[in-house]
Parts: C-alpha cells; sequence; structure tokens
C-alpha cells in the first residue's frame, strides 16, 4: 500500500480517473434505487454521475497526453490515508437522506483530494484540471 505523498503524477491523475468512475458509479446506483419512488432525485443523482463522467473524460484526456494510453490500476484502497467509502448498497437501504449525505460527504472528500493532489503536481496543466 502505498502513500498518497508518495504517489507519482501518473498515479494522482490514475487514482483521480478511477475515483471519478467509482462515484458516478455510486451516483448511478443511488438514482435507480429512488427512480419510482423518488422520481426528481433520481434525476439530480443521474446529473451528478454524468457530472463525475465529464470530469473522468478531461481526466483521462490529460493522462493520454501527458502520459499516453497505458492507465494503471490504481485505486482508493491501494492508497494509505486515502478517502474510504462505506458500501453504497448499505447507505442505499438507509433511504434518500442518507444517500444525500453521503454525497455531499464524497463531494466534500474529493474536493479535499484534488486540493491536496493540486499541491503535489508539478505541471501547471494537471493543477489546473484538479482544482477546477
Amino acid at each position: 500500500m502505498k502513500r498518497f505523498s508518495d504517489l507519482s503524477e501518473q498515479e494522482i491523475l490514475a487514482l483521480a480517473i478511477s475515483s471519478e468512475e467509482e462515484d458516478s458509479r455510486i451516483y448511478r446506483d443511488f438514482a435507480e434505487g429512488l427512480r419510482k419512488q423518488y422520481p426528481a432525485s433520481a434525476q439530480m443523482f443521474d446529473g451528478m454521475a454524468d457530472e463525475e463522467v465529464s470530469h473522468r473524460t478531461a481526466l483521462f484526456e490529460l493522462y493520454r497526453r501527458k502520459f499516453g494510453d497505458y492507465l494503471p490500476l490504481i485505486r482508493r484502497h491501494d492508497v494509505k490515508g486515502f478517502v474510504r467509502r462505506k458500501p453504497h448498497w448499505l447507505v442505499s437501504a438507509l433511504g434518500l437522506e442518507e444517500m444525500r449525505k453521503y454525497a455531499a460527504s464524497m463531494e466534500y472528500e474529493t474536493a479535499h483530494f484534488y486540493r491536496k493532489a493540486a499541491e503535489n503536481a508539478r505541471d501547471a496543466s494537471v493543477r489546473e484540471l484538479l482544482v477546477n
């Protein structure tokens, strides 16, 4: 297990890409679970999932320009001290309000990660993408 501070710029971007993908899937799962009973909330989570997909796409485009097509597999649980998520199925079972709280926590933790990652990035284009 690597410490966050020991990650290379390539690994930081790969971690960000996998995190965005995972977050989009969590939001999409929430949306699917809410669609019948809470269609407006489902639509909100669909929008959040779409936003995460667009973040992932932008990060991957930058990654490809800098490092090529090979994307190393690095996930949250591979990095000591990185954001840990409760199983989303557990949160889903608790209902709409818990999903909203969980999503707010996800967004806060992800923003904190990107600020920290941007501080460690040497490349200005990486820093800019991470903080925007």
